[in-house]
């Protein structure tokens, strides 16, 4: 069997990243249920990693394996969506603190280049790649944080926040998103933790109120 290249995502790796963006992107409903055939089918590896990634999945609370039945897409509600955003502010703050004081200047220079990259797939009204971007940009500033426990526990709530998005159709939020993240890209480029964490916050302040106003209209 050929070795695989060095650095390159394992194959439980590849179908967990399939599976969360076809979940987080609504091309898995929530409701769903799947069989492990037709997960396997759909991300194109072996048996073996798709287990792995639905385990992981499971812990995040996206999917819920039930024994000889199959995989239930997990459900969307306000209250999940809320709790979520609250645990997010907090980690997410300490993460801007860490990278604003950790980041080598060529990862600044990244993370202030994919937060402009979003501002563009914004002005083209491109959701699908201003969400890529904006996970891209997530990533990047984790690495720089340096800080895994806090970035693995993250990780989830952004997926869970990028999932209500697509449900509820926040197209119009992109442009003023961007912004936001374009703003916390340049506080934590400028190495001031404290501006790092007001601007995270003010980022997350803008997802709540976009997302309270969308369930008021429910």
């Amino acid at each position: 069997m050929p070795s695989q290249p060095q650095g390159a995502p394992s194959l439980t790796e590849i179908a967990y990243r399939r599976l969360e963006e076809a979940i987080v992107t609504l091309s898995l409903r929530p409701g769903a249920v799947l069989t492990e055939a037709q997960m396997i089918e759909m991300v194109g590896v072996g048996r073996t990693p798709v287990r792995e990634a639905l385990i992981r999945l499971a812990q995040q609370g996206m999917v819920e394996v039930l024994p000889r039945k199959g995989v239930v897409v997990a459900g969307i509600n306000a209250i999940d969506i809320m709790s979520a955003l609250d645990a997010r502010e907090v980690l997410e703050r300490l993460i801007a603190s860490d990278a604003a004081r950790r980041a080598s200047p060529r990862e600044r220079i990244a993370i202030v280049d994919k937060a402009r990259a979003m501002r563009a797939a914004a002005v083209d009204g491109d959701a699908n790649a201003y969400m890529r971007l904006d996970k891209e940009l997530d990533a990047t500033v984790a690495a720089a944080a340096r800080s895994p426990y806090a970035t693995r526990a993250v990780e989830p709530l952004q997926a869970l926040i990028r999932r209500a998005w697509y449900h509820f159709e926040r197209q119009d939020d992109l442009l003023p998103a961007a912004g936001h993240h374009v703003a916390f890209a340049q506080a934590l480029a400028t190495a001031d933790p404290a501006a790092a964490m007001a601007a995270s916050d003010a980022l997350m302040l803008h997802l709540r109120n976009g997302l309270l106003a969308t369930l008021d209209r429910e």
